[in-house]
């Protein structure tokens, strides 16, 4: 009987135990259970439910185009900036260049309007009358007279565009008061100066060269700056009764010495005529400069060709030469030119050192002398 209460108390304390056991380990399960749904809870989602979750997308999205945003803001601010510093600068330059090639062009267009040569006789819209004399003594030649008149009327009524003329660049170096026959005669007739098309210049002339000689010539020039060089070309046509059909082409090249005023320039010219072989050509370098107010000089050097003979060369019975193509003339000479008494008065002083194949290249020395009356814009 004691056996039995015995065994009977130990399995009643094996059940206990037991069901201790399993109670302990339901809650720990409970507790396992809730340790893992929280950990559930707070894990990063699956890339399927990112894909899946709206809000998600959003809120990524969302945090993507701020930051896009700020950076896209910082980096135009930085664009800008740099494009406005640039843009600044091109401007500073550009207007450094225009005032620049202003100060260039007004130096060319002063040795122009003091010289009066072709450049500007032929392209100023502007009233003037220039009256010239002057003697010439050669070495190899007679001694000379000279004259020459020239003007031009500027008519009001027509806008300012159709100008009364008389001489032109062809009877420039010839007598207006002829007492050769033989002399190009001086022309006379009216002129139109296209003054609408912005830099680019251009004329049209009608006239006659004597009274049976009518003719029509048309000219334009355009210049174009390069930094320091100015290039002008000037082209010419011209239809006579006489001469029927001539044109010419002449290069300025002006550049600025960065020391001084002084200008150094390089002409060229060429020109084909009818009836007459071949091209004429020259070229000529000459340094222009003044001293001061109404005082300028010129020192050049020149050479003049042909490609063909025309039958027409001068031969000088002395030196038995036959003429030949190629360049027949070299010169150089000194131009001193200067105001006196009044601002329309000048006189000029030319002397010139010539070899000419007409005198087998023997130097033929020439002081040529001129007094110039102009009345215009000075």
């Amino acid at each position: 009987m004691k056996r039995f209460f015995t065994t009977l108390l130990l399995l009643t304390i094996n059940l206990f135990a037991i069901s201790l056991q399993n109670d302990t380990s339901l809650e720990q399960n409970s507790t396992n259970q809730n340790h893992i749904l929280e950990a559930l809870s707070q894990k990063e989602p699956s890339i399927y439910q990112k894909l899946l979750s709206l809000d998600y997308m959003q809120e990524s999205v969302s945090h993507k185009v701020l930051i896009f945003s700020s950076k896209l803001d910082s980096s135009l601010e930085r664009w800008l900036s740099d494009d406005t510093n640039a843009s600044s600068k091109k401007v500073l330059k550009s207007i450094e260049e225009e005032k620049s090639a202003y100060r260039f062009y007004s130096i060319v267009h002063l040795y122009d309007n003091f010289f009066k040569d072709e450049t500007y006789l032929s392209s100023t819209n502007r009233s003037y009358l220039r009256i010239r004399f002057g003697i010439e003594e050669n070495v190899k030649d007679k001694f000379s007279k000279w004259n020459n008149i020239r003007m031009r009327l500027r008519l009001p009524k027509t806008k300012e565009s159709f100008h009364l003329f008389v001489g032109d660049d062809e009877d420039d170096e010839s007598d207006t008061i002829k007492k050769n026959p033989q002399d190009i005669k001086t022309s006379i007739g009216i002129e139109y100066l296209f003054d609408t098309i912005d830099i680019f210049n251009a004329n049209i002339y009608g006239g006659f060269r004597g009274l049976d000689n009518p003719f029509v010539k048309f000219r334009m020039g355009y210049p174009i700056l390069f930094k320091k060089i100015l290039f002008r070309p000037i082209q010419y046509f011209e239809y006579s009764r006489e001469n029927s059909f001539k044109e010419e082409t002449k290069f300025y090249l002006d550049y600025r010495l960065s020391d001084d005023n002084g200008l150094i320039r390089l002409t060229l010219s060429r020109s084909t005529q009818s009836y007459l072989r071949g091209v004429n050509y020259s070229s000529q370098l000459s340094y222009l400069n003044t001293i001061k107010h109404g005082i300028g000089f010129q020192i050049y050097t020149n050479l003049s060709g042909r490609t063909k003979l025309t039958g027409n060369e001068p031969i000088n019975a002395e030196y038995n030469i036959t003429p030949t193509t190629g360049v027949y003339d070299y010169r150089s000479g000194i131009i001193w030119k200067q105001q006196f008494f009044k601002k329309y008065l000048f006189y000029e002083l030319h002397p010139c050192i010539q070899y000419a194949q007409e005198y087998d290249y023997n130097a033929n020395y020439i002081l040529r002398a001129n007094i110039e009356l102009y009345f215009g814009n000075i």
